[in-house]
């Protein structure tokens, strides 16, 4: 009976050590969501499609899937919110550049609807976006000083679309207007490529939107400048707005997936492996080639502290924005 007894308790211990780690290895359990904040077209929807096309082949994806859902509203951050409502479980989570992200959350100023670094964990990212002055291919300006003199020479004031009121794109637009002193006014859209949309319709003067917008509309958008302190791998004969005299535009946005404050370790390195395996994909990288947007990994922590250099930059230009408003 003793032995019978001791058999027993043996038995069950090796079933649990047996079983502990499949628990413990139970990510993902079901397929992936990740939202996005814009409608179908733009550079995050964009990438996210051609991200989430390969997250099955990851290994720690276990096969399945990731899906997406266009959540467009207040310059993404309703689709922020909506993944803040789901379980921080690693099954909900949200693709966006860094830039938008902080520059839509430094708007809504004290009435903030969340602060990243205390509601989200960055995973990693495996692309940026880069903002760039379009304009129609009918426009007689070649240069951005071009644009700029032929503005003030109007005298009119320059209506300019952008893919949401507080995105990277619009703060950037923002300060290229301020700076040059041009009377202009701001059109918001859902997503780039309804901004692209207006700029070839001839609603718009001028847009400020992803690089990677343009290619398929060539005979309809001239890129004149691009942000950045160097140019746009993606788009090398473009000249920076630094390169054609004007500073304080330095910046692009980092494209990251973001998860819900409280994700498990096991979450954190599942996915991060995921981003860095799939960015590392031949044929993501031809995907992201062809739509004009770079492929390159960067993890968590780089990431993160590249959050807060944002946050450095962004912060008093948000502010002052705010100001002339």
């Amino acid at each position: 009976m003793h032995f019978a007894k001791k058999l027993a308790v043996s038995l069950a211990t090796a079933v649990t050590l047996a079983v502990t780690p499949a628990v413990a290895d139970d990510y993902p359990a079901k397929p992936v969501k990740i939202m996005v904040g814009f409608s179908a077209g733009g550079g995050t929807d964009t990438t996210a499609r051609g991200f989430a096309s390969y997250m099955h082949e990851a290994p720690t994806m276990k096969g399945l899937p990731a899906y997406i859902v266009n959540l467009p509203g207040a310059s993404g951050q309703k689709a922020a919110k909506a993944v803040l409502d789901e379980d921080a479980d690693g099954h909900t989570l949200y693709m966006i550049n860094i830039g938008t992200f902080i520059a839509g959350e430094l708007a809504k100023g004290d009435e903030r609807p969340y602060h990243i670094p205390d509601d989200f964990v960055n995973l990693g990212c495996a692309s940026q976006l880069v903002t760039s002055l379009q304009v129609h291919a009918s426009n007689k300006a070649k240069t951005m000083q071009e644009f700029i003199d032929n503005a003030k020479a109007s005298g009119e004031e320059i209506t300019w679309g952008t893919s949401g009121a507080a995105t990277m794109h619009a703060t950037i637009g923002h300060v290229f207007f301020d700076s040059a002193g041009i009377k202009h006014k701001k059109v918001p859209f859902k997503g780039g490529s309804k901004a692209r949309a207006a700029l070839v319709s001839q609603s718009v003067d001028a847009v400020f939107g992803g690089v990677n917008t343009i290619p398929g509309f060539e005979a309809d958008i001239r890129a004149l400048a691009s942000a950045g302190a160097e140019r746009d791998p993606m788009a090398p004969d473009l000249m920076t707005f630094k390169e054609q005299g004007m500073d304080g535009i330095e910046f692009t946005g980092l494209m990251c997936l973001f998860g819900k404050k409280g994700v498990s370790e096991e979450v954190m390195t599942d996915v991060g492996a995921a981003i860095e395996h799939i960015a590392g994909v031949k044929g993501y990288k031809t995907y992201m080639g062809k739509n004009d947007l770079a492929s390159f990994y960067t993890n968590s922590a780089d990431a993160t502290a590249a959050q807060g250099v944002m946050y450095d930059v962004m912060g008093p230009v948000v502010k002052q924005i705010l100001a002339n408003q």
